[in-house]
């Protein structure tokens, strides 16, 4: 009787001689999990160095600000925000860094202690970027990367805020991680509360503490409006803290390319017509600054119907203008000068000509101001004038050398910044003060209103004039404003502020 032969199984030598039988593929193992794991405990690991700081410096904000004056509060926190972003900067500075980096936050919120304005706040706020910048660049900063950062921050706070407070989370199912923390807490806070309830009862204390808390707080607008502050603050000082091409941007674009033949702009603008430009604007000029001249000097009578006044008021800002728009043109047209030294001639002496029209522009505002008085605007058409004439003679250097376009930006850029830190340094309103109290004018007499209006900078050298000639001026105003304005907190400390003080007490 035949018998079958049963076997159990696949013996293991055949099973695995015969792997080349798998019809089932091993998949490929997933290369970018290590690196979004690798991200995400970078991302954790910096939100635990960086949110305790944070919060420390959101509560620096809000013992500093909430609901009390700012002055020199601002210094203070402007310097300490520094002060954090070079501790969480990436590379550790040096020494000679981290004494750099303060002094130049000092000096940056300088203004601020001397007096509170719009100049000191950009200079404080301005100093906060570009220390920032520097963290993430390096000795590679650019100012197109601090421009780029100023224009991005208050956009782009709150959303990196979530956004990285969300990926710093640890990844977990609502299955499993929900479901365990649940298990873990239900029962130690319902028996804790329990027990909180027994021990209030048998403790009058704790049983007042627990009273006098009130929830109802929580539905006050006044809750809501504070922490919404907090929110603000974090939300502009989280990129400062996390400085990543997440939110700034790369800082380097690839190159555009460019079309082959002659651009249509070239119909317009060429190597003639720019010759001929030239030949015409330096005999235009030429007549004018002649005319000039000879009006300022006393050869040529003006017209019938205008004195001096309308004629320096009239022609002072158009020259300027008109410089403006020849710097324009010299920078747009310097690749066609080259080394032509006819053109060049031709640049210098319309660039010469357009500095002696500034320069009349000055004089004619000058007459103007000894006729019709000193004013804010005055003051800073004269300071209009001056950076002017420095960015014409900048770019008459720049020809001269051959240096491009950006060294010539750079450099007004940097003139520009000195003259605006300068002045959040000067007190104007003195300036006009003693200058129309001292100085006489066609008009009948000090223009009274104007000066009274000019603010507690101006205060000191009115009181003086009026103790001196025993005229008064508007001795009231200043008084009732002293009581208004003066120091009554320490956070609101001003140096402008604090000198008229003490002067006011030392009068009385």
């Amino acid at each position: 009787m035949a018998q079958d032969l049963i076997l159990h199984g696949v013996p293991d030598r055949i099973r695995l001689d015969g792997w080349w039988l798998e019809t089932t593929e091993t998949p490929e193992p997933d290369i970018a999990q290590p690196m979004r794991a690798n991200g995400s405990l970078m991302a954790s690991l910096r939100m635990r160095q960086v949110i305790p700081l944070l919060g420390a410096l959101v509560a620096l904000a809000d013992w500093l600000f909430w609901h009390q004056p700012v002055g020199l509060s601002l210094a203070i926190f402007a310097v300490v925000v520094s002060a954090a972003i070079l501790a969480v900067k990436p590379e550790r500075p040096s020494l000679r860094s981290w004494g750099l980096a303060m002094g130049f936050a000092l000096l940056c919120n300088l203004p601020v202690v001397i007096e509170l304005q719009f100049l000191s706040l950009l200079f404080s706020l301005g100093g906060l970027i570009t220390l920032a910048a520097w963290a993430l660049a390096g000795s590679s900063l650019t100012t197109g990367l601090i421009l780029r950062m100023a224009l991005r921050l208050p956009a782009f706070g709150l959303v990196h805020l979530v956004k990285d407070t969300a990926d710093a989370l640890p990844p977990a199912t609502y299955s499993s991680r929900l479901r365990h923390m649940a298990a873990t807490l239900l029962l130690p806070l319902l028996m804790g509360a329990v027990f909180m309830g027994l021990l209030a009862n048998a403790n009058p204390v704790l049983q007042a503490a627990l009273d006098s808390i009130d929830l109802r707080h929580l539905l006050r607008a006044e809750f809501w409006t504070r922490f919404l502050f907090w929110g603000c603050v974090a939300s502009l000082l989280w990129p400062l803290l996390n400085l990543s091409e997440s939110w700034i941007g790369a800082q380097t674009r690839p190159a555009r390319a460019t079309k082959a033949g002659p651009h249509r702009s070239s119909f317009l603008i060429n190597p003639l017509s720019v010759r001929n430009s030239l030949w015409l604007f330096n005999l235009m000029f030429g007549i004018q600054t002649l005319m000039d001249l000879s009006i300022l000097t006393g050869g040529v009578s003006l017209p019938e119907g205008m004195n001096y006044a309308s004629y320096a008021h009239r022609g002072a800002y158009p020259l300027v203008a008109t410089a403006l728009l020849a710097g324009l043109f010299t920078l747009l047209t310097r690749n066609m000068i080259g080394q032509d030294k006819v053109l060049r001639s031709l640049v210098y002496l319309w660039l010469a000509q357009n500095m002696i029209l500034v320069a009349t522009a000055a004089i004619r505002l000058q007459h103007y101001v000894e006729a019709y008085a000193l004013t804010y605007l005055r003051v800073a058409a004269f300071i209009w004038m001056a950076l002017v004439l420095t960015g014409l003679l900048l770019t008459i250097w720049q020809i001269h050398r051959g240096f491009g376009t950006s060294w010539l930006l750079r450099r007004c850029l940097a003139a520009l910044a000195i003259t605006l830190y300068l002045s959040s340094l000067t007190n104007f309103a003195d300036i006009v003060a003693r200058y129309n109290l001292t100085h006489g004018s066609a008009l009948r007499g000090p223009d009274t209103y104007y000066i009274c209006s000019l603010g507690p900078g101006a205060y000191r050298t009115i009181l003086d004039h009026e103790a001196s000639t025993g005229h008064d001026i508007c001795t009231r105003m200043i008084e009732r404003d002293l009581e208004r304005i003066s120091i009554r907190n320490w956070r609101e400390w001003g140096y402008r502020m604090w000198r008229l003080e003490a002067y006011d007490r030392a009068q009385n």
